[in-house]
């Protein structure tokens, strides 16, 4: 057991070092990251905003911070050592998570050298859409609720330890939309099961269910979740939700780690109704792919809970192979190591970099020099930019699609074209990709950047 800790704390730092290697160039490359972090320090300044600050053609909208707990420990984190800082603690919160999974893998039986490799695929499928943004939250507490599940249908605690979740409940409301998930996994989990005290493991899914209502923003917070949800634009226009699409490589990877998880569920001949939950996730991850994080995390953790009653298992331990041990129980982790690990990396500063291709950086010198109070046309992706390096400037858009909803989204796609939004709105600026107004007499070339151009108005 005190080898099992060990290799815990290595898998976590080895697992964390690779993350920062093959991270600090694509993890803040999401308009997100930017406009997060500047909502949060808005929210420490003036507190939360109940309108759009940052747009001109949704002036005074309702518009609300439904992250807001994540936003201000971004903006804190900002303060203490920059994007680096932001970067890296949501990096450790996701190496956390999986670091649980391959923990309890080893528990489970499976050897060390097998249960990283299962972790590491989990890792790759569920963080191909890992940007430095709340979402993390979600996919880290989807493995939280999940090992509560396992942990109690195995009989390795009580119904009582439930009680937990409620607070984590409450958290995550106000981290990130995604608690949804870990309430419906819940429900799921109590339909099936078969263990004594049903009624109270109820009312403990009603109070998970009624933490959605602990949040000082009020009933807007869950309409602005469920026109998310509801949204049909979001599934045509954004890649983030749209169905499941085979010539991507994080849809691809998500669709590996199922074929993973459906080989090892085979072994296990008649399957307990448990193990099926993170089917459920699949088939919702094959409607939007936005799910596959999810469908990644509750299946990991069920994989520690099927192994030992595979048919792979048994063969493997019969032979006295390296992939398979003896189940053991849960062994204790050292966790003052890892946390000095995350608590020295704060303070290395320079390491993480913005990609030219998402984040013009070259450009930032121009929009600063806009005028306050200038109205700018954008396209979509450039909106966290422009938030962040013009704060006093008004945009025409971002990525947040429950401000502009899906009939404007629709228009903005398909049929506006650019000289139309001008005359409706006025704007006197423009910051495009390059060459995009080039042949525009009407606008006059101020800055051309690597991937991005800043346009005035004639």
């Amino acid at each position: 057991r005190g080898t099992a800790v060990v290799r815990v704390a290595a898998f976590f730092a080895v697992a964390l070092a690779a993350m920062a290697f093959v991270s600090h160039a694509r993890g803040l490359n999401d308009p997100g990251t930017l406009w997060h972090t500047r909502v949060g320090q808005i929210i420490l300044d003036r507190g939360l905003m109940t309108t759009d600050p940052f747009t001109f053609t949704f002036a005074d909208k309702t518009w609300i911070p439904q992250q807001w707990l994540g936003e201000v420990m971004m903006a804190a984190l900002h303060h203490i050592g920059g994007f680096d800082a932001i970067l890296w603690v949501y990096l450790a919160v996701f190496t956390a998570a999986f670091t649980a999974v391959f923990r309890r893998l080893l528990a489970g039986g499976m050897g060390w050298p097998l249960a990283g490799v299962v972790t590491a695929l989990a890792m790759v499928a569920a963080g191909f859409h890992f940007y430095a943004r709340p979402h993390v939250f979600t996919i880290a507490l989807m493995v939280l609720v999940t090992a509560f599940i396992v942990d109690y249908e195995t009989g390795r605690c009580s119904w009582k330890h439930l009680l937990w979740l409620i607070p984590v409940h409450i958290v995550w409301t106000n981290l990130h939309g995604g608690m949804l998930g870990g309430i419906a996994t819940l429900a799921l989990a109590w339909l099936i099961t078969r263990r004594d005290h049903k009624g109270a493991y109820l009312l403990i899914v009603i109070a998970c269910g009624l933490a959605m209502f602990a949040n000082p923003i009020g009933l807007e917070l869950q309409r602005t979740w469920f026109r998310l949800i509801g949204s049909k634009a979001l599934a045509l226009y954004v890649t983030e939700h749209s169905p499941m699409n085979l010539t991507r490589g994080g849809d691809l990877a998500v669709l590996g780690f199922a074929a993973v998880y459906v080989l090892i569920l085979a072994g296990a001949g008649r399957p307990k109704l448990l193990w099926l939950i993170p089917l459920v996730w699949l088939a919702l991850s094959v409607q939007s792919i936005r799910n596959g994080p999810l469908f990644v995390a509750v299946a990991a953790v069920m994989l520690a809970d099927i192994w030992p009653h595979t048919l792979w298992y048994r063969k493997l331990l019969v032979h006295g192979d390296t992939l398979a041990t003896p189940v053991t129980l849960l062994p204790r982790v050292f966790w003052p190591i890892p946390l000095l690990v995350v608590v020295a990396g704060l303070c290395v500063t320079g390491w993480s970099r913005f990609d030219q291709k998402y984040v013009p950086m070259d450009m930032t010198d121009a929009v600063r020099k806009i005028p306050a109070g200038s109205r700018i046309y954008n396209e979509t992706n450039w909106g966290g930019f422009l938030i962040w390096y013009a704060p006093d400037c008004k945009i025409f858009m971002d990525d947040r699609f429950e401000l502009c909803g899906d009939d404007w989204l629709r228009e903005y796609v398909e049929n506006t074209q650019f000289d139309a939004w001008q005359e409706k709105y006025g704007f006197q600026w423009a910051f495009v990709s390059v060459d995009a107004l080039k042949d525009h007499t009407g606008w006059r070339l101020v800055q051309q950047g690597a991937t991005a151009s800043l346009y005035q108005k004639r």
